[in-house]
């Protein structure tokens, strides 16, 4: 006997799996972002937001470095029907990125974190909707 065809319900569960592969590849970019950023007071490693459509322009308070650095987690829900931006509003953002005199304190990748980060964006993104998409049967 042949199987039914459930061309519907496979199309449902593959949106699914990559509205969830997409969430799961922004957040942990952000969450790479964060953790390598390099460290003065906390604040760049505080200023990576998740934006819908447009990038967020929010900026983190000042810190002291007494501060623990902390992600601002995205409170929307992330699917595949926009753009999605990674974005860091700092003045100085650009700089610490890619100049190595800058980005010598990354804690994670040393001078080259950003560059590191940014070069193992696709094979980021292939392991988070691969995560999901194996999934659907």
């Amino acid at each position: 006997m042949a199987k039914k065809f459930r061309g519907a319900e496979l199309v449902r569960e593959i949106d699914q799996a990559l509205d969830r592969g997409l969430a799961r590849f922004l957040i942990l970019t952000q969450g790479k972002l964060s953790k390598s950023s390099p460290v003065d007071t906390g604040r760049l490693a505080s200023s990576w937001f998740i934006g819908a459509g447009i990038p967020d322009r929010s900026v983190p308070d000042e810190m002291d470095g007494k501060n623990t650095p902390s992600i601002t987690k995205y409170d929307g829900r992330i699917t595949m029907d926009r753009d999605w931006f990674i974005s860091s509003n700092l003045d100085y953002s650009e700089r610490v990125a890619f100049d190595p005199k800058y980005g010598k304190g990354g804690r994670v990748g040393g001078a080259a974190w950003f560059t590191t980060i940014a070069n193992n964006l696709g094979k980021d993104a292939d392991k988070s909707f691969d995560f999901f998409l194996r999934k659907v049967k």
